[in-house]
């Protein structure tokens, strides 16, 4: 991590001569000297003044002395720092969470995985409530995946997906809604109400339910958000919207009701990853993957 020729330097500087500094470090004087010949070279300027009575550090030593002793803690900071982390790349999968990222399939397969790899540890990582661009900025890096609906139109350049289910889509409106004692919704049922949505481009799936909705109720007044979050769901507790959402969602926001909504399209649930996972969160994803295949589809 750093020039090794400075644990000689400082040898000699504490001891004062290149011999006693030979004898601490288990090398001959003539190697001792050549090292200090070396470093003097590289600076360009001499750092110690020589007599028969030793060596002593020259002003300009005295100050690289000091700052070498900070050169070499932090190079062992810094090793250390490392170590660690290929460490915790080794054993440990970090999942992030969020709101729209909660970890409910997670407990229970990660109980599965654990009899195949004992060895394995899951860090739970706190996301902030921040722009999709921002939650990937970090995908790789504080967090190695995290578990949520797969957006295959916007997020395939961004991350990799494992599918462990399909979830279906439901409507949530205020319990003061005409529609809120309702057992499902049919897309007709839509007409005439503004419904929240996410922009357009986000997902093949939903792309597709748009334009069912468009033939089937073309009174229906979109409205979209670049992403939900609480301030989407509490909008939509206060104004006679509807919020098109899913079923896994309910939870989220329980001062709405959410109704199934009656249509044959499902979106991909699972887990969203990083395009160059760590070496635990291929383990984790190849059992994963084989506890998936051997269930069969969700």
């Amino acid at each position: 991590m750093y020039n090794h020729q400075l644990d000689t330097f400082l040898m000699v500087a504490e001891l004062g001569s290149f011999g006693r500094a030979a004898e601490a470090l288990y090398i001959s004087t003539p190697a001792v000297i050549q090292q200090i010949n070396l470093l003097e070279s590289r600076c360009g300027f001499a750092l110690f003044t020589r007599s028969n009575h030793g060596v002593r550090l020259t002003a300009a030593g005295q100050s690289l002395a000091e700052d070498a002793r900070t050169i070499i803690r932090l190079s062992g900071d810094a090793l250390a720092r490392a170590e660690s982390l290929a460490e915790q790349s080794a054993s440990t999968v970090r999942v992030g969470t969020a709101l729209l990222f909660k970890c409910r399939m997670l407990p229970d397969l990660w109980t599965r995985i654990l009899e195949r790899e004992p060895r394995l540890k899951l860090e739970l990582v706190p996301m902030e409530e921040a722009g999709r661009g921002g939650l990937f900025a970090r995908l790789g890096q504080s967090v190695d995946l995290w578990e949520g609906i797969y957006a295959d139109l916007a997020w395939s350049d961004q991350c990799r997906f494992l599918e462990l289910a399909r979830t279906g889509i439901s409507c949530a409106v205020a319990r003061s809604h005409p529609l809120s004692g309702r057992k499902s919704l049919s897309l007709s049922d839509l007409d005439g109400w503004t419904l929240v949505v996410s922009m357009a481009g986000i997902s093949s799936q939903l792309e597709a339910l748009r334009t069912q909705i468009r033939a089937e109720a073309p009174g229906v007044q979109f409205r979209e958000f670049r992403r939900y979050g609480l301030d989407t769901f509490t909008l939509c507790e206060m104004a006679p919207y509807v919020l098109l959402t899913h079923p896994i969602y309910a939870d989220l926001h329980p001062n709405l009701v959410t109704i199934p909504l009656e249509t044959d399209i499902t979106l991909p649930y699972g887990l969203i990853y990083a395009k160059d996972p760590s070496p635990a969160t291929e383990r984790f994803l190849a059992c994963a993957k084989s506890l998936r295949n051997e269930e069969g589809p969700a």
